[in-house]
């Protein structure tokens, strides 16, 4: 059951059942959603959208095995094992005594946490292979893939949507790509997601480049001025060591601490950043 989909007058009736004549429209008795689950599974999700008064008589259940119909005054055991989704924090929830406590620790007994998929880019590429095939049977139009660019893109792109936004996008590629032809940046791109991430592109000659990407989605990647940069350091007198503790420190942070994302960011196996890592603090490391 949808939790957020059941108005707030109606979800005792949905989950607990109702008897015949206990409100205006109650013509029959009609068991709830906990009782139609005993024996098996009943999924609560966006719990977190449950009023207070809601989550008491929600608690009670939990608590008693055993549930009474709205206008009832028999109660009936239930066997009913409970699994609870939400997208919100609960915890915090609870600390803004907006969920209560109890209930809280009543659910956690198992709990499964999902990570963005920022955290979890390893899956992207799946994810892309996936939604193009999808994408291209369900609306007739094949294409011959993505550009380099456009992956180099998607997975520097910080997915607040997640899966879904990702779903969205690759959808979006495949109706405004030519037919045939190649997925860009320019088909994905089109809805104002900022995209601000370095990236590395193909310069004309054949060698690889580190380009930037502005808030906007026109325009090309253009060349940094890598010379210009060089010349501005050695002025400033900055030390060759100072320079790398300050490449592994951007990496990890920008890896959210990931040493694994970091060596990618940087070009370099795990173990190379790793041992980089140890050096520069004199200590051990971890991280995914």
């Amino acid at each position: 059951m949808n939790c957020a989909a059941v108005p707030e007058q109606l979800i005792e009736a949905e989950l607990f059942g109702v008897t015949k004549g206990a409100y205006t429209g109650a013509t029959e008795d009609r068991p709830g959603r906990f009782e139609r689950a005993d024996g098996g599974t009943i999924f609560l999700d966006e719990i977190g959208t449950l009023s207070l008064p809601a989550q008491g008589k929600l608690l009670r259940v939990l608590q008693e095995r055993e549930v009474e119909r709205l206008g009832d005054s028999k109660t009936r055991k239930i066997d009913v094992r409970v699994v609870a989704a939400t997208n919100e924090d609960l915890r915090k929830r609870v600390e803004a005594r907006e969920f209560r406590q109890d209930l809280f620790y009543r659910l956690n007994v198992f709990p499964i946490i999902i990570p963005p998929l920022r955290e979890r880019r390893a899956d992207i590429s799946l994810l892309m292979e996936h939604f193009l095939e999808l994408f291209t049977t369900r609306h007739g139009k094949p294409h011959s893939g993505f550009t380099q660019r456009a992956i180099g893109a998607l997975f520097s792109y910080s997915w607040p949507g997640n899966v879904r936004e990702l779903e969205n996008m690759i959808e979006r590629g495949v109706i405004l790509a030519p037919h045939g032809e190649a997925i860009d940046i320019s088909h994905l791109f089109t809805a104002g997601e900022p995209l601000d991430a370095e990236l590395l592109s193909m310069a004309a000659d054949g060698s690889l480049e580190r380009s930037r990407r502005g808030k906007g989605i026109s325009g090309f990647y253009e060349r940094p001025d890598l010379s210009g940069l060089l010349d501005n350091l050695i002025d400033t007198g900055v030390s060759l060591n100072t320079v790398e503790d300050l490449l592994l420190e951007k990496a990890i942070s920008k890896a959210d601490g990931n040493v694994s994302e970091g060596a990618r960011i940087l070009g370099l196996t795990r173990p190379q950043y790793a041992y980089r890592l140890k050096r520069r603090s004199g200590g051990s490391e971890d991280g995914g």
